[in-house]
């Protein structure tokens, strides 16, 4: 059997469609959907990765009148239930649409970890995205494909 990575999916709720109708608003591999929001921090709901080592991270800010954006990923303690930064997982300070990527994944041959960009870390069963929007009002999206 052939393993591929792919879209996450989507923790929006409602009926998952494919991630390659560009005519749907709310589908696979979204994590909070390109919309105006205001300073303040957002948490997604809980995601559940049955089998993926790791997970990419996209994340782009379009910094209208200077606003930022930031993206961190959270695990559950399974004993406590308590959310925790996963170490490094948190993505550099967005302030214009170019968007950054941040990778996490097991076995990162070669490469060092370097904190917002690449995590040698396995992402684990239960996660979730907390996007912080900071000094004023822009448009932000945050989008995430499992790797296997």
């Amino acid at each position: 059997m052939s393993h591929l990575n792919r879209p996450i999916s989507s923790p929006l709720g409602g009926s998952r469609v494919s991630a390659l109708d560009s005519n749907l608003f709310q589908h696979d591999g979204i994590v909070f959907p390109s919309a105006s929001r205001v300073e303040a921090a957002y948490t997604s709901d809980p995601m559940f990765n049955a089998d993926a080592k790791g997970v990419r991270l996209f994340v782009a800010n379009d910094a209208a009148g200077g606003s930022t954006a930031v993206a961190k990923i959270q695990v559950q303690d399974p004993n406590t239930k308590v959310w925790i930064d996963l170490a490094g997982a948190t993505s550099g300070t967005i302030g214009s649409s170019t968007g950054t990527i941040t990778t996490v994944y097991p076995g990162l041959t070669g490469i060092a970890d370097s904190a917002g960009v690449t995590i040698n870390q396995h992402l684990g069963p239960f996660w979730r995205v907390v996007l912080t929007i900071g000094v004023a009002t822009g448009v932000s999206s945050v989008g995430a494909d499992y790797l296997l």
